[in-house]
């Protein structure tokens, strides 16, 4: 009765041991997957300090703007020369009359040819812009490489998916999520050398602020009282105006309202 009983432990013990083994092969196959899906991205995430240039005035002060020669230098070593590993296609360019300024904008697709498959992806669009009139102190400031600026933000754009220069914004030297082209890279360095918490580096507007900002954007029936508007608080906050917050969208939607009152 003893040695069943021990025999029963014996091979209880061995089924455990199976299921643990299968279990761990299990994740080990799913590791394996999760680093074979991200392979292009984690090569091209990281972005050397050489390749980043912080901006020092205007609204985006304090951010950074990445070296789009860093780019293509990355994209040409993952997948290879362009027109044999990676090409692209203009879609689409136009322009935009806002009063007296001028906007150009860029529509591409981004296609990559898989190294070890030789098979080219499906198109990855991306959008860009820049302008080409801008008003200033002086007069209107005309701007000959518009669009050019605007095909290299669409490229930038189309690239990020594929994790070029990702960790810009998510990684653990990231300080924030940004879906422009510009990230608060150099604020914990630069708390640091000042002796300033990072915390309060971080801090760029408060909830009172922005319920006010989208209130007074809401109340905006002209294209002078959105300039207005905008500018005073892309003056007052940089980070509010920046893509993707509340107030931007609130932007975008009263802007298209004011210029297209039919489609509303």
């Amino acid at each position: 009765m003893e040695k069943e009983k021990q025999t029963k432990v014996e091979r209880s013990q061995g089924a455990n041991d199976t299921q643990l083994t299968a279990e761990q092969e299990a994740q080990a196959r799913a590791e394996l997957i999760k680093e074979h899906n991200l392979r292009f991205y984690t090569e091209g995430c990281e972005v050397p300090a050489d390749a980043l240039k912080p901006i020092r005035a205007g609204r985006l002060k304090g951010m950074s703007d990445v070296n789009p020669m860093w780019r293509m230098k990355r994209m040409t070593e993952i997948f290879g020369p362009i027109g044999f590993g990676w090409k692209y296609e203009i879609v689409k360019q136009w322009t935009e009359a806002y009063g007296n300024e001028v906007k150009c904008f860029c529509i591409v697709n981004l296609y990559v040819r898989d190294p070890e498959t030789k098979e080219w992806s499906e198109p990855i669009p991306g959008s860009g812009g820049s302008a080409i009139v801008s008003m200033e102190s002086k007069g209107a400031y005309v701007n000959d490489e518009g669009y050019k600026m605007a095909l290299t933000d669409a490229l930038s754009i189309a690239m990020k998916p594929l994790g070029i220069g990702g960790n810009i914004w998510y990684g653990p030297k990231a300080t924030g999520h940004n879906e422009s082209k510009y990230e608060t890279y150099t604020q914990a360095n630069q708390a640091q050398q000042s002796g300033q918490p990072q915390g309060a580096a971080a801090v760029a507007f408060t909830g009172a602020q922005l319920n006010q900002a989208i209130q007074e954007m809401n109340a905006a029936t002209t294209e002078e009282q959105f300039t207005a508007i905008w500018d005073k608080w892309a003056k007052a906050s940089p980070a509010m105006a920046q893509q993707g917050t509340e107030f931007y969208k609130a932007a975008c939607a009263k802007i298209n309202a004011i210029k297209n009152p039919a489609a509303q």
